[in-house]
């Protein structure tokens, strides 16, 4: 049996500035390895959802919570945002705004430096995770000299490294051409299967 990972009840979010709650009465669950894609017109509050999953909601965007949001097990308020960012990677729709790193390496390290890992450790995780991404040949490589589709694999990549549970993608072919995003569909469903990561896509 499948567990939950991600558990809306009876869940409604209203922004501080606004008159009606942009999510009403939300119940979704979403079990271990899944993969779910999200979809709507703008303004239909489907990146409101992304933003209670990875916390956004309400430590960025504040407003009035009702209802209940699990995550691992976990109620979502009882969570601080580092806490939530250990179960849950975001990788933006423009990944230039996500980057702190130089090259592709440093960039993939960034967590593991913040954990204070071992140096031969960080090195063995970065190169499996390169690996997994396709970008092993590229860990030198400077992020800005990169393509949009290399740096959609450098952010999943930087994400994977810190062994998250939930994968979540916002947009992640607004950016792209249509063979770059056939190509970043094709390696979003080889890593959840590899890795039986939950995958939720925002479209």
């Amino acid at each position: 049996m499948k567990k939950p990972v991600i558990e809306f009840r009876n869940y409604s979010f209203k922004y501080k500035a606004q008159v009606q709650p942009t999510l009403q009465d939300i119940n979704l669950t979403i079990y271990e390895g899944e993969k779910v894609v999200i979809v709507g017109p703008t303004g239909s509050g489907k990146s409101t959802i992304a933003h209670c999953i990875n916390g956004l909601v309400p430590f960025s965007y504040q407003g009035e919570v009702t209802g209940s949001l699990k995550i691992m097990g976990e109620e979502a308020k009882s969570l601080d945002i580092f806490s939530l960012s250990k179960m849950v990677g975001t990788v933006l729709q423009d990944p230039d705004g996500q980057f702190i790193g130089l090259t592709v390496g440093e960039e993939i390290a960034f967590a593991l430096e913040n954990d204070c890992t071992e140096h031969a450790e960080m090195v063995s995780l970065v190169a499996d995770v390169a690996e997994m991404v396709e970008m092993k040949e590229h860990l030198q490589s400077s992020i800005h000299h990169l393509s949009g589709g290399q740096k959609q694999r450098v952010s999943v990549a930087g994400v994977m490294v810190d062994k998250v549970d939930i994968l979540l993608f916002d947009e992640p072919l607004a950016n792209l051409d249509p063979a770059t995003g056939k190509y970043a569909i094709e390696l979003i469903d080889r890593i959840q299967k590899e890795t039986n990561t939950t995958v939720v896509m925002i479209e």
